[in-house]
């Protein structure tokens, strides 16, 4: 009897230790199948099948922690996740075409355009007239000029205008209209016409300061190349202080040298700095060819504003005259010719029937090919001022009159002595005789809108 009722105690002994078994493995993987519930997406079966229930933990199991349980999607149904407030979507953002947004350096040179580019001018003129009887006909010129004042006055190239019989200008809203040669400074290349217009239409360019220039500054050059009217070309100031000889054989001093295309058509348009300001009036290219090749000049507006009073008063601007030839000596030079200075201004040739020649500066005369001649006088200065170069005999006599008498200090034979220069006036064309003596060297082709600018300096 014993027997059997141990027996039966060790099987619900098992019994009970298998239903505790199994209530804790169904405890343990609660939460495994609530996870499963929440991110599983199962596809819907072929058949449907019926939920299955979620299993309850025995009375005596521990609670999980309260973690919402959504129930069971249909068979037939594929959640969405969808956020539980869903933003509006943000305006559309306007992006502006590259076309219409400019560089600031960009900007800047459209705003020096619309500015300066209504001063600019058209100048056509007319050499002679029509003479049926030997079927002559008018040659006619093209270049460019600007505004200056609104009164009308129009600075330009001597060139432009020069020999002219009639004169016609275009301004920049197509208005044709005559215009009168007011004045005009040869030596530099330099003419101011007047037109009479309403006020209205009239648009005047600032004139800036050429002496503060600096190479590597900003150059732009607007004129009408080959009747381009009012075309905009861009470079930088390659160079100042160049001197250029022109058409009346006296060198242009202080000229400046650009990069900015210069073509013909372009001579008397005004060349400007960054802030639309005239810093020099285009007058010359360099070039073998026809056209520019990077080597473009332009007096200075210094120069211009120097000699303006005179130029508005009317007639030609006359310029004081030395009369000589020169070189600026070396050591070399010097060595060559026995001298005992290396400084000074070496006179090469006095012109006949000039100042200087009558004052009895000696000039050295004569010479062929490349030799230098001996027995010239060598300047040393005038009225106490050094000179070094030619430039500065031009320079300083720039400052005088023409029959202002200076005093010449020269050395000759080793000896200092002062000579008394009563100056004359800048002929229209000065030559001190044959090659050797001072005579122009050969002239490029005529360029029309340009002067002829010879190979070289004098």
């Amino acid at each position: 009897m014993h027997v059997v009722r141990n027996l039966m105690l060790l099987v619900l002994g098992a019994v009970v230790g298998v239903a505790l078994v199994a209530a804790g493995l169904l405890v343990g993987l609660g939460p495994s199948l609530v996870q499963v519930a929440r991110v599983q997406v199962i596809p819907a079966p072929a058949v449907p099948a019926p939920p299955l229930a979620a299993p309850t933990p025995p009375a005596a199991a521990p609670t999980p922690p309260a973690v919402p349980t959504p129930p069971l999607p249909a068979p037939t149904q594929v959640p969405t996740l969808v956020p539980a407030s869903t933003p509006p979507p943000p305006p559309p953002t306007v992006v502006s075409s590259p076309a219409t947004r400019l560089l600031p350096e960009e900007q800047a040179l459209v705003d020096v355009y619309d500015r300066a580019s209504p001063a600019v001018v058209n100048i056509t003129n007319q050499i002679g007239s029509a003479s049926p009887s030997t079927n002559d006909f008018p040659r006619t010129g093209l270049g460019s000029g600007f505004f200056f004042d609104d009164r009308g006055y129009i600075l330009t190239n001597n060139h432009v205008v020069d020999d002219a019989s009639r004169l016609e200008v275009t301004l920049a809203d197509g208005t044709n209209v005559p215009g009168q040669l007011v004045g005009r400074d040869p030596a530099n290349d330099l003419a101011v016409v007047k037109v009479d217009v309403p006020k209205e239409k009239i648009h005047t360019v600032p004139l800036g300061d050429s002496d503060r220039l600096k190479p590597g500054q900003l150059a732009i050059a607007i004129g009408n190349p080959f009747g381009l009217d009012r075309t905009m070309t861009t470079g930088i100031i390659s160079a100042v202080g160049r001197t250029r000889p022109n058409e009346q054989q006296r060198s242009i001093r202080n000229m400046i040298q650009t990069d900015a295309a210069v073509n013909p058509g372009n001579s008397g348009g005004p060349l400007l700095d960054s802030s639309g300001q005239v810093i020099g009036v285009n007058t010359a290219i360099e070039s073998p060819v026809r056209g520019s090749v990077g080597i473009g000049f332009a007096v200075p507006i210094n120069t211009a504003k120097l000699f303006l009073p005179q130029m508005l008063a009317g007639g030609k601007v006359v310029h004081p005259w030395l009369g000589i030839t020169g070189m600026p000596l070396t050591s070399l030079t010097a060595q060559n010719l026995g001298l005992s200075t290396t400084e000074g201004v070496y006179v090469t040739d006095t012109v006949p029937d000039g100042p200087a020649r009558k004052a009895g500066i000696k000039g050295a005369g004569g010479g062929s090919g490349r030799q230098v001649p001996k027995g010239g006088d060598v300047i040393l200065a005038i009225d106490g001022q050094k000179i070094a170069k030619p430039d500065d005999i031009s320079a300083y006599l720039d400052t005088k009159k023409v029959g202002d008498v200076v005093q010449v200090e020269v050395l000759r034979d080793g000896q200092r002595q002062t000579i008394d220069v009563t100056l004359g006036e800048w002929p229209d064309t000065a030559s001190t005789g044959p090659r050797g003596g001072g005579a122009p060297p050969p002239a490029i082709p005529n360029i029309p809108g340009l002067p002829n600018l010879p190979f070289g300096g004098r």
